[in-house]
């Protein structure tokens, strides 16, 4: 797999920086790696260069907001904003056909402020994003309670591989099988992650010695995950909780393909103005094209919607129904 070490030498060779059978020093690499993360921050705010949206699910809790961020009640990197968002009412009856409904935007503080009875419990009919840093806050109006699951949908992450670099045993666990397990796979709790690894060691029933093997990829702080039963044995309980997460120079591609051409060259066209070198006016056109490329396949348009207070109907136009849509 291409690693960000493997962009950054040949962006280095293609910017002219190298020479052939040149090695960039340390510097250089961790310069333009500083380049890199920020280029990629950058698209991350692009919803046409995402190549996926993933759907984030909590259930209501009657609170007027809840936090969005590692380790929250949202337990997802902290979004710049939420591209759509839907509930299901809980019915134990018959949860394999649980109905979905959307939810209404609210698009700044200014019209959320509106709302005169902000305490209100009843059906969720709207959201309002407060995209504050580093931690998100999302108000859903009227609050939901616990017979409520709200769902948002993100922009997924790109970029390169996030692997686990520290966590801790928050449950030892109970009725395992005792011995020593090499590379048992951690189950993802909460969040996204996957591919963990640890080596475990059980003692009457529960884990006494536990180190991560492979860090897998995906994760963020405050995601949960358990043991793969099928290998320790039926055990129950045991939690281990994601402390830090770490992507280095190392660590692998994780986007299509069609993506290493543009990072190639937009990140040229950045290293060329880092090192204040004459600009190439083909490795721009190739950046654009390349971009392009993402645009014309990412591309999702939403159907239009008419406002439910322009549609025609024998009473004439509700502006007050209106005015409450175009929030």
């Amino acid at each position: 797999m291409t690693t960000a070490r493997d962009f950054i030498q040949l962006a280095l060779k293609e910017a002219g920086v190298l020479g052939i059978g040149q090695t960039a020093n340390a510097e250089d690499i961790n310069d333009c790696f500083t380049i890199l993360t920020r280029m990629l921050a950058q698209w991350q705010k692009r919803r046409w260069i995402i190549p996926d949206l993933i759907d984030v699910s909590a259930a209501g809790n009657n609170l007027i907001s809840n936090q969005i961020g590692p380790g929250k009640h949202y337990n997802v990197m902290r979004p710049d904003k939420i591209q759509a968002a839907y509930f299901k009412q809980l019915n134990a009856q018959s949860v394999a056909n649980t109905v979905s409904y959307p939810l209404i935007p609210i698009w700044s503080r200014e019209d959320y402020s509106k709302i005169q009875l902000k305490n209100l419990n009843s059906w969720p009919t709207y959201y309002f994003y407060d995209n504050a840093f580093p931690i998100g806050n999302v108000f859903i109006w009227p609050i939901p309670s616990a017979s409520y699951e709200i769902h948002l949908v993100l922009k997924g992450p790109i970029g390169f591989t996030v692997v686990i670099s520290a966590g801790t045993i928050t449950n030892a666990g109970s009725g395992y099988t005792n011995g020593a397990y090499l590379a048992v796979p951690l189950i993802t709790a909460s969040g996204f992650g996957s591919g963990a690894t640890a080596d475990v060691t059980i003692a009457g029933g529960i884990v006494t010695a536990f180190t991560l093997a492979d860090g897998g990829t995906g994760y963020n702080i405050g995601d949960t995950a358990s043991l793969d039963t099928t290998i320790v044995g039926a055990g129950a309980n045991f939690l281990y909780t994601v402390d830090n997460v770490t992507t280095d120079l190392d660590a692998e591609f994780n986007m299509p393909p069609e993506y290493e051409e543009a990072i190639h060259y937009n990140l040229c066209v950045r290293i060329v103005s880092m090192y204040q070198l004459p600009t190439n006016p083909v490795q721009g056109q190739l950046a654009k094209l390349a971009l392009n490329t993402l645009r014309n396949s990412n591309t999702q348009i939403s159907k239009l919607q008419m406002p439910s207070a322009l549609r025609w109907n024998r009473g004439g136009s509700n502006w007050y129904i209106f005015n409450a849509d175009a929030r």
